[in-house]
């Protein structure tokens, strides 16, 4: 309780004076942007948005979702680079399973094994994808082939931005990747 107390006291003392969207995200972005702005030494903030297990009419679900993902993002970031602190950020976005690539009946895709992550700081070496688009007509068992091991992309956060041992974290060796 202590901790909770000095965080919510903390968060006070530099409040984002941005607007942001009015969902849950997008306050949440507007808190951990003030707890960035107050110096606070914590290291990793985690936030999350769901459901996008859409295994029926996901055209609706899906849109909204990526609209609040969208507009949260865009008002946090131009939050930081208007704050002068974009360089101190690296935002990571992950999803524990990926989606089937062909619809189902239900009008949905159930999960698979491939999935985005998204990358987005002002630190960042490498911009734009890291790695070839999924080509659509080389599927294994109806799902897409990843290119970029999640665990190396894990490994090299935890390795060149957080200055953490990935090999003792993750218990593995890794490859570590360039766009930090």
């Amino acid at each position: 309780l202590s901790s909770a107390d000095y965080i919510f006291e903390q968060s006070k003392l530099h409040p984002s004076s941005a607007i942001y969207p009015t969902t849950g995200l997008g306050q949440s972005f507007k808190t951990i942007a003030s707890l960035i702005f107050s110096d606070i030494t914590t290291k990793v903030y985690y936030v999350s948005l769901g459901s996008f297990d859409t295994h029926v009419a996901q055209d609706g679900q899906q849109k909204r979702l990526f609209t609040e993902m969208n507009d949260a993002v865009k008002a946090f970031v131009t939050d930081l680079k208007s704050n002068n602190r974009f360089q101190d950020v690296l935002l990571m976005t992950f999803s524990e399973f990926g989606r089937r690539v062909s619809q189902n009946a239900s009008g949905g895709t159930d999960h698979g094994t491939a999935n985005n992550m998204f990358l987005i700081g002002g630190g960042l070496k490498q911009k734009g994808l890291l790695n070839p688009m999924p080509d659509l007509g080389d599927l294994q068992d109806g799902d897409l082939k990843f290119n970029v091991d999640f665990r190396n992309v894990y490994a090299t956060v935890l390795n060149k931005w957080l200055k953490a041992d990935d090999q003792q974290i993750l218990g593995r060796t890794s490859n570590q990747l360039s766009f930090i």
